[in-house]
């Protein structure tokens, strides 16, 4: 899944629980994973500077500030419509906390590449063990890929206004 998902669901979730932070920043990590589970569409990372599986040396290149932009615009779309469709004052920090804990397993791939040691080596390998092993674009099929994360963001936003 891209940022925007994976932010807008923990931010929906923080949402629903307005006066506990800290309960949606960890349904919104544990969300992270709930999502990646199922088969769907990412950008690649060309970067070995970022890229949990190559970890290479971080270097200034043009990859890493194409991966930079992409995961910046990716990241700030997700803050963008999750403050659009959930702002409320009141509930403004369970937004943000549900939104941080769903995009921070991604980030944490990079801390991953930096550090692999214990305890964030064995968050990895959940992380890649939870992971479904389509890739859509892989598989080429970047069309429903795409359809199908606007499809869930969709239903995650109708789902969290239902309620």
């Amino acid at each position: 899944m891209i940022l925007t998902t994976h932010a807008i669901t923990g931010a929906a979730i923080g949402s629903l629980m307005p006066g506990h932070p800290g309960a949606a920043f960890v349904l919104g990590f544990a969300s992270h994973f709930a999502l990646d589970a199922i088969p769907h569409w990412d950008y690649p990372i060309g970067s070995a500077s970022i890229h949990p599986k190559k970890g290479g040396v971080l270097r200034l290149d043009r990859a890493l500030r194409r991966d930079l932009r992409n995961i910046g615009l990716d990241f700030a779309l997700g803050i963008g419509v999750s403050l659009f469709f959930f702002h409320q004052p009141a509930a403004l920090l369970a937004i943000f906390a549900g939104l941080i804990g769903g995009v921070l397993p991604d980030f944490l791939q990079f801390v991953y590449t930096r550090f692999p040691k214990s305890p964030i080596r064995h968050l990895q390998k959940f992380h890649e063990h939870i992971h479904s092993p389509r890739r859509l674009r892989d598989e080429g099929k970047t069309a429903i890929g795409i359809v199908a994360q606007a499809v869930i963001i969709v239903a995650i936003i109708a789902l969290a206004k239902m309620f």
